[in-house]
């Protein structure tokens, strides 16, 4: 994986103007939750005040595409920060800043990066190729509860036989059995999980420490009994993945209120310019 790839953060206001947003949760080993609506006018903010993203490399446009995105949504003071390498730049709009001396191999120092920062209350690590496109709360945690969102069909993909060749766990599988949890939202009270994920990480084959392996020990963790209490977020509204502009306009107009969009494919850096354009002033 290359320096400078997506993992990270996100942003939007719209100033005055009541929205609402459908969170659903559950509790894996215990009953689903009903999605209840919550305003998302930032005056009724009550939880979710902290988001984290992940960045290495001297190119920061994707970055700052996100945060501006956090910025329009939550305003100025959401406090957002920036975990990354010591030679990356800071990102305009951040209210902070980490910078480490990180494993040069990324699934490592991604981990590294977020086992990393001090938390005191919950906070969301987002990837950084994501759009915030409304205002939104999160419930309370438990130290020991982690909320995820949870690969759906557009997220699931079956893995091709040059990935069997490196991956022999693979063979014949697809992403939802294999990593069903997908790590580009992760909503956390405590960075114990993290710091259990590096520890099984620094274990693992090389390849593992060069991809997939921050998904992989999701899983581990996660599906440990008694270890952790899940609560799940609808992939549709937290965790969309857009790979056009198209497509963006497409769930904007969709009835259940989309909150988070992940930006994958070529094009994906073009589509989230053109999207954020859509949904900022201005």
């Amino acid at each position: 994986m290359k320096t400078g790839r997506i993992f990270g953060l996100s942003e939007i206001s719209f100033a005055k103007v009541k929205q609402t947003a459908l969170f659903s949760y559950a509790t894996i080993s215990a009953s689903h939750f009903d999605a209840s609506q919550n305003s998302c006018h930032r005056q009724f903010m009550k939880t979710l005040n902290n988001i984290a993203f992940f960045w290495t490399g001297q190119d920061v446009t994707i970055p700052t595409l996100l945060v501006r995105s956090i910025r329009a949504a939550f305003g100025t003071s959401f406090n957002v920060h920036q975990l990354s390498d010591r030679e990356t730049p800071m990102v305009e709009g951040v209210t902070s800043q980490k910078k480490l001396k990180l494993s040069p191999h990324i699934m490592v120092a991604r981990l590294e990066a977020y086992a990393a920062l001090s938390i005191a209350e919950p906070t969301l690590f987002l990837d950084a190729d994501m759009l915030v496109l409304r205002p939104f709360d999160l419930p309370p945690l438990a130290e020991n509860e982690v909320g995820v969102t949870v690969r759906g069909e557009r997220d699931t993909f079956r893995f091709s036989k040059r990935e069997w060749a490196e991956f022999p766990e693979f063979t014949e599988k697809n992403s939802a059995q294999m990593m069903p949890y997908i790590f580009s939202f992760v909503y956390v009270r405590s960075t114990i999980l993290f710091l259990r994920q590096l520890n099984v990480l620094r274990k693992m084959p090389k390849r593992f420490q060069r991809w997939y392996g921050d998904q992989m020990t999701l899983k581990n963790e996660l599906d440990a009994p008694g270890r952790f209490v899940i609560k799940t977020f609808d992939v549709n509204i937290y965790n969309c993945t857009v790979r056009s502009r198209w497509e963006f306009e497409e769930i904007r107009s969709t009835p259940n209120a989309v909150c988070l969009a992940h930006f994958k494919g070529p094009d994906s850096k073009l589509a989230m310019h053109e999207s954020l354009a859509m949904i900022t002033p201005g």
